[in-house]
């Protein structure tokens, strides 16, 4: 498969081309599995424009080999507890990815709030002045209308 435009020219497979091939070594790894390392980036890949995973092809050919170097002692068991650790490592990496976000946004919402409090302050401020302002007006408008005479009242003049 030719690389993606965009991305070095190196060929790359789909996660479940990835699965194809790996199958093929007695211990296979799922197209899930696949996905899941490479979120946590524990194998080299990319999105395409689509949103598609694509592996690359050196990755698949490493994991490929790794698999079929690895000691046959207990084959289920060491498949297993491996896959396992690698989820606890990529759930770990998350977490702490999380914590970070988590942080950022608590700053976020601090500095948010702050910031609402002194608008509504500033708010407050300018109607109270509004307010002030007002009846300046209004107590000049009542002198005005007592200061004149009774005919101008009277004529609207």
């Amino acid at each position: 498969m030719p690389a993606v435009e965009g991305e070095p020219a190196q060929d790359v497979y789909t996660p479940a081309e990835a699965e194809r091939i790996l199958a093929r070594t007695g211990k296979p790894i799922t197209e899930r599995r696949i996905r899941q390392m490479l979120q946590a980036e524990e194998i080299e890949g990319f999105r395409d424009e689509a949103g598609r995973w694509h592996v690359l092809q050196s990755e698949v050919i490493r994991l490929r080999d790794d698999r079929r170097n690895a000691p046959e002692d207990s084959p289920g068991a060491s498949d297993s507890v491996s896959e396992l650790l690698e989820v606890v490592r990529a759930l770990e990496r998350e977490r702490g990815r999380l914590e970070g976000r988590l942080e950022l946004t608590e700053q976020a919402e601090s500095t948010t709030r702050e910031e609402r409090d002194r608008l509504r302050a500033e708010l407050e401020t300018e109607r109270a002045e509004r307010r002030r302002l007002q009846e300046r007006l209004d107590a000049q408008q009542q002198e005005t209308q007592q200061r004149r005479g009774f005919w101008s009242r009277l004529f609207g003049g």
